[in-house]
């Protein structure tokens, strides 16, 4: 097994909350001098830098939210020197305000390592060309792709999204052995693949993806893996997570696809019952909270992420002591309310991709009919699936019992559902 900086990946635990809680210490003094606002929200909350002293008094330190980012917008979480900044990021805003992180040159440097760290635990070799197909620009994901693949010391084609017929070519071409970009665009460059008469496993020499910035689910990871070849050339697709207010992805699966490993000496991971804000036992669902130990520019601490997962702590079979995420149980304002039911986008996508009669091309859609909310499914078959009405009526009760609300079925003509080359949207809200 590689490693990337061993004995950082390797630490024991006692060592690791030892750092954790160093750099805990630093950062809550950085803030609190640094940023009026945090230096504000520990003065309500009678928390002085001095009272973060062992590792209970981490409890102390405030949270901070997505709402802070955006209320404080563009700066006013800077807690460096502004002339220490040279790279700005955000989110696209199409929800409400951007949620912005700035970076100083250490930053990026923590972040590549971080992003060099995944890719080798992943199984990433010198040899290998990568064809980086994540988006360069204000996302995040393109450039921390980008510059952790350049510390591995790989062949790397920047492509960014899109162009899909160019990044077939390209495959072909060049002999890419690595494809990164979202999970849906993998999905979608492999059926466009087979439609152009190209057989990946045969004509292409992929054995593995990086897949992130947006939710998959295991059942569209295994199709993924046989779609695009990476099992039949020995490897595996890994998953990658993280978020603009944490700098951007972080972590990622190794080759054992035993969870998404968290670099625990430059982010702190606690995972809390949303409602007590407690801990929750080992091996139990709760919501992620994560604090930035080693960023200086923008360190945001205790960010309650809203992802409800389990979190593994135990040494993974690759050696590395870090937490992982073991499971992702989808993020809380994924949640749709629906005539008073909770309704997640990951558990109709969990009952569709049980069925190999079914593409992974679907959309949700909510409606209004007479004052009553309604839930829609359409998806498109498999290419060659034959589905009757009896098949949608099954299908239709599986929905039913999963979600606990009635869904109807939509089968759609083969290629009229979106395609997408960056984050997939799922949901389509025609309530009123």
């Amino acid at each position: 097994m590689a490693f990337f900086q061993e004995k950082l990946e390797t630490m024991s635990q006692e060592q690791l909350q030892e750092v954790q809680l160093e750099k805990m210490k630093k950062q809550v003094s950085h803030i609190y001098n640094n940023q009026q606002f945090s230096k504000k929200r520990f003065d309500q909350e009678g928390v002085n830098p001095g009272d973060i002293r062992k590792w209970e008094d981490i409890k102390k330190v405030p949270f901070t939210y997505k709402k802070d980012l955006r209320d404080n917008y563009p700066l006013g979480l800077l807690s460096g020197n502004w002339d220490d900044v040279v790279r700005v990021h955000m989110t696209s805003g199409t929800t409400g305000v951007p949620t912005p992180m700035v970076y100083t040159q250490n930053d990026l440097d923590v972040w590549a390592d971080c992003m060099a760290r995944n890719f080798i635990a992943g199984g990433i070799k010198k040899s290998d060309i990568v064809q980086q197909a994540h988006g360069l620009g204000l996302f995040t994901g393109g450039l921390g792709f980008h510059y952790g693949l350049e510390r591995c010391g790989v062949k790397m084609i920047p492509t960014g999204a899109g162009g899909t017929d160019r990044q077939l070519r390209l495959m072909q071409e060049w002999g890419t052995t690595v494809f990164t970009g979202t999970p849906s665009y993998a999905a979608y460059i492999g059926e466009i693949a087979i439609e152009r008469g190209i057989d990946p496993v045969k004509d292409l020499k992929l054995r593995l993806g990086f897949h992130g910035g947006e939710p998959c689910s295991d059942e569209l990871r295994q199709r993924i893996d046989e779609r695009l070849g990476y099992k039949a050339h020995g490897g595996g697709m890994r998953v990658c997570y993280g978020l603009t207010e944490m700098g951007g992805p972080s972590a990622m699966d190794c080759e054992y696809i035993t969870g998404i490993h968290i670099w625990g000496d430059h982010y702190l991971v606690e995972v809390l019952d949303p409602e007590t804000l407690e801990d929750v036992q080992p091996g139990k669902p709760g919501e992620l909270v994560i604090s930035n130990l080693s960023f200086e520019a923008m360190p945001i601490l205790r960010y309650r992420t809203g992802d409800r997962v389990i979190v593994n702590f135990d040494t993974c079979e690759c050696g590395r002591t870090h937490p992982r995420i073991s499971r992702f149980l989808g993020r809380v304002d994924d949640m749709l309310l629906v005539s008073g039911t909770n309704v997640f986008p990951s558990q109709v996508e969990y009952v569709l991709l049980q069925h190999a009669e079914l593409s992974e091309n679907w959309q949700l859609v909510i409606g209004d009919k007479k004052g009553l909310h309604t839930l829609k499914v359409e998806v498109e078959p498999a290419a060659g699936a034959q589905i009757d009405n009896a098949y949608i009526k099954q299908l239709e009760k599986e929905l039913h019992s999963y979600l606990e609300i009635t869904c109807n079925v939509d089968i759609k003509p083969v290629g009229t559902l979106p395609r997408f080359e960056g984050k997939a949207v799922r949901v389509r809200d025609e309530r009123k």
